[in-house]
């Protein structure tokens, strides 16, 4: 099983939805997007959560697609 991983600097100028705070939000922070059998997963994480140092998980479910998938504190 292959799993297609895009992460680094939030690259986009589009309207997101942190995957943390649950806030929207237009320019920086982090987004890492997964791509496995045609599912696409994106998680977004605002400037503010991004700066916190905190560590952040979740149990990603890629049998649907999800444009903010919802992420926690480890």
């Amino acid at each position: 099983m292959k799993i297609r991983v895009k992460f680094g600097k939030n690259p986009y100028s589009n309207r997101f939805v942190c995957g943390h705070c649950r806030e929207p939000f237009e320019r920086g922070g982090f987004f890492i997007r997964l791509e496995h059998g045609g599912q696409v997963v994106d998680i977004p994480v605002c400037p503010r959560c991004w700066e916190s140092d905190e560590i952040l998980e979740g149990m990603i479910d890629l049998s649907v697609h999800n444009a903010s998938h919802p992420i926690g504190l480890a």
